[in-house]
């Protein structure tokens, strides 16, 4: 592989990085991108002597995603319920009364 090649991949890896950390942000799984960026490409050597604190931050990622996942999820339930409450307070009463609807010949 020649240098313009490998600045290629360089470029194209620098252009869809940030792309990478929106999805990874938005999903809730950034923290558990950085370990695994960190523990796997970036210092492995570390991450092999230190097992233990490495298990620690992988825990720890794993716990701010289902915490980001549970406040997004009760957020949007909580939503769901101030629409609701809000749609039974401002709908129309419908009668049901025999003659309340127009046309019936009966």
């Amino acid at each position: 592989m020649n240098q313009l090649q490998q600045l290629l991949i360089v470029l194209g890896a620098l252009a869809l990085l940030p792309l990478a950390v929106k999805l990874l942000w938005k999903l809730y799984l950034f923290p558990l991108g950085c370990w695994f960026a960190a523990t796997r490409l970036i210092c492995p050597k570390w991450a092999a002597a230190n097992e233990t604190l490495c298990l620690v931050l992988l825990a720890a990622s794993i716990l701010f995603f289902l915490g980001a996942w549970g406040l997004r999820y009760a957020a949007k339930k909580r939503r769901e319920k101030e629409w609701l409450e809000h749609v039974l307070a401002t709908a129309p009463v419908l009668d049901y009364r025999k003659n309340a609807f127009h046309g019936d010949t009966e």
